[in-house]
């Protein structure tokens, strides 16, 4: 079952990605790309740090769910590279093997 959530966490993170599609025209803003989808974004963050809050000896000490919950009520500070970010250190955690 493990398996299954750390494979589906990643999967879902996976697809996020790819709505990253939204930028601005002005402003400090203009380099970076922002999510198409709100609320889906908002449900997977709270089931990852559920799932670090349930499986990692720090609980909720750990450093990886205090950086996670930097986002909490801020999704809109997520861009595609810290996404990106994000994503390589679920990679790390659940050891994933790149190609």
């Amino acid at each position: 079952m493990q398996a299954t959530i750390t494979e589906e966490i990643l999967q879902e993170a996976y697809e996020l990605k790819e709505t990253f599609s939204i930028s601005y025209r002005f402003g400090i803003h203009k380099e970076s790309l922002y999510s198409t989808t709100y609320d889906e974004l908002s449900k997977w963050l709270k089931k990852t740090i559920r799932h670090f809050k349930a499986t990692s000896p720090l609980e909720k000490d750990d450093p990886f769910v205090i950086y996670l919950n930097s986002f909490r009520g801020k999704m809109g500070n997520i861009d595609r590279k810290e996404f990106e970010l994000i994503i390589n250190q679920l990679e790390e955690r659940f050891q994933v093997k790149k190609d």
